[in-house]
């Protein structure tokens, strides 16, 4: 009897641990899915804007109305799990959580309200 109390001691810690939920989806990396050129529409405007982010952490954005380029910026960002910061020129710091799924970023204030959407224009490399 102290045998099979042994063996089922030995082998319960690796049964245990064996059983994983089924339902895990891998964990996206979003700083490399981040990387790339994204656009904000509004179609019915003729405005776009479009932001740059570089894998050197900077990145650069504009403004384009009736092919006219305006607003352009440059900034910093930096990705602590899902919450992008972006400093701008002139200290400016911007926070947001952000999700990406099927070359759409979602962009969301602190509490996951959506704010807007954004396209992959181009993905880097």
């Amino acid at each position: 009897m102290k045998k099979y109390i042994l063996l089922l001691a030995i082998i319960l810690p690796f049964v245990l641990t064996s059983c994983g939920d089924d339902k895990d989806e891998p964990k996206q990396n979003l700083e490399q899915e981040l990387i790339g050129t994204w656009v904000l529409s509004y179609e019915d405007i003729n405005l776009f804007q479009f932001m740059v982010f570089n894998t050197d952490h900077t990145g650069s954005g504009s403004q384009v109305q009736d092919g006219i380029v305006f607003g352009e910026f440059s900034f910093t960002w930096s990705l602590s799990g899902d919450v992008l910061t972006q400093n701008r020129d002139g200290g400016k710091a911007f926070k947001n959580k952000i999700s990406i799924k099927n070359d759409i970023l979602y962009v969301m204030d602190e509490e996951g309200n959506p704010v807007f959407e954004m396209k992959r224009v181009k993905a880097q490399g």
